[in-house]
């Protein structure tokens, strides 16, 4: 039996450090060669004007408002009934393992948590640090775009570098919105598996201590 996979993500007001809700959450659930069984996007109501008041959040209220227009976006009352929809979604496709780039925030600081209470996760940021990052051609690419770490002491590591990488595309940009932020984590997953190298299941990036890369920015 194949194995099915969740990948989510967050967009969340109220600061990264302690987030007081989510107004988007989006995803897809798909099996180990991309091939996607479903997708949710889902525009929490209960939070929508939060959106145009947090300080990171407001730059990109206008998107949302062409989502609503376009009709490409689903309207939920509240935070906890989003989560059990995709709870059930996941359920449906028989989901076995939950994944997030960033685990530690998707799975712990929000209500996702939920998610990951019957099934087993995969931090692909981790991933990311145990596969791509030891690739020498993705320091090299890092040095040569000036992408650094913010603390200037490793070459970036983030989904947005981690993707210009395995695209050549220096300049890309993420839209910070959740279902194309949740694409790009999925392709970065499977360029992660891949490389074929061993990679830790159900430990958050910030609790393991085994075989991460982070390129130094000098050699």
């Amino acid at each position: 039996m194949r194995n099915i996979y969740c990948t989510l993500d967050t967009e969340t007001f109220g600061g990264a450090s302690n987030p007081k809700g989510i107004y988007h959450l989006a995803g897809i659930i798909h099996d180990r060669n991309g091939n996607i069984l479903a997708s949710f996007n889902y525009l929490i109501a209960e939070y929508y004007e939060e959106i145009e008041k947090d300080e990171y959040a407001k730059k990109n209220f206008y998107k949302y408002l062409d989502m609503i227009e376009e009709g490409v976006i689903t309207s939920i009352a509240s935070e906890a009934e989003a989560v059990k929809m995709v709870n059930a979604l996941c359920d449906f496709y028989n989901v076995k393992y939950m994944m997030a780039y960033n685990s530690a925030f998707d799975f712990v600081k929000t209500e996702c948590r939920n998610l990951i209470e019957d099934r087993e996760f995969i931090d692909i940021y981790l991933m990311t640090l145990q596969t791509i990052t030891h690739i020498k051609k993705y320091a090299k690419f890092c040095r040569e775009n000036n992408l650094v770490s913010r603390s200037g002491k490793s070459v970036a590591t983030s989904a947005e570098s981690v993707y210009a990488y395995l695209t050549n595309n220096a300049n890309y940009s993420e839209e910070h919105t959740a279902l194309e932020d949740s694409k790009i984590e999925m392709q970065i997953f499977l360029a992660c598996l891949a490389t074929h190298k061993k990679y830790t299941k159900n430990i958050h990036q910030y609790d393991c201590k085994e075989n991460k890369c982070f390129p130094r920015w000098e050699i």
